[in-house]
């Protein structure tokens, strides 16, 4: 492999720098994983195991990045190793949008959650620093700002239907005997159809007497 230019050597140090990383990251937690499932075995076992299970991990993460971000690096048209370099980046807001949401809590208040949601188009540019050959790609991403949340309380209960007034009995036609009225002067009570009546039949009966 032809030596590397200064820019390449630096392309390569940040590649092998983020494997070892990302290695070191997921091999911790796979030593923290195998510690416990060994937790019916010694002291001197279950260390073991971590150990050997981080180290596995660590290299196979670290070989798995590099190969794959120096493949990245290859440049289509030469073919020269670790020769591409991203050497501009633009972001540009094509949408913007309110959102929210509503999540019903236990004491019927209501939780609301606003925030603005922008979709960036982003576009990147990659260079070849030996034959100079250029590649743009260009994505969407979406960017959440300016959060807010508030709690909405529950809604009040529907006040109870108003209780009649205590004197509108007053105001009711009645079928049976003694049905009252209520009028401006007080109360006036009707007579009983029955009890009319008979005073009637009585008055008939005096008159034919007389008779």
């Amino acid at each position: 492999m032809a030596k590397l230019s200064a820019d390449q050597q630096a392309l390569k140090d940040s590649i092998k720098k983020s494997a070892l990383i990302w290695g070191i990251i997921l091999g911790l937690i796979a030593a923290g994983i195998a510690y416990w499932a060994l937790g019916g075995q010694g002291q001197a076992m279950r260390m073991g195991g971590a150990a050997a299970a981080g180290a596995v991990v660590l290299g196979l993460i670290f070989s798995w990045r590099m190969k794959a971000n120096s493949a990245a690096a290859v440049c289509g048209k030469c073919n020269t190793s670790f020769s591409i370099k991203r050497t501009d980046h633009t972001e540009i807001v094509a949408l913007t949008e309110p959102k929210e949401t509503r999540d019903a809590q236990p004491d019927y208040s209501t939780k609301v959650v606003k925030w603005v949601e922008d979709t960036v188009a982003v576009t990147d540019t990659y260079t070849c620093a030996k034959c100079g050959d250029t590649t743009v790609k260009k994505y969407n991403k979406t960017v959440k700002r300016d959060e807010s949340e508030v709690i909405e309380p529950a809604p009040e209960k529907g006040k109870p239907a108003d209780v009649k007034n205590e004197e509108s009995w007053f105001s009711e036609d009645t079928s049976g005997a003694g049905a009252a009225k209520k009028t401006d002067g007080g109360i006036q009570t009707s007579p009983v159809e029955g009890v009319a009546n008979s005073q009637k039949g009585k008055a008939s009966g005096k008159a034919s007497d007389k008779k």
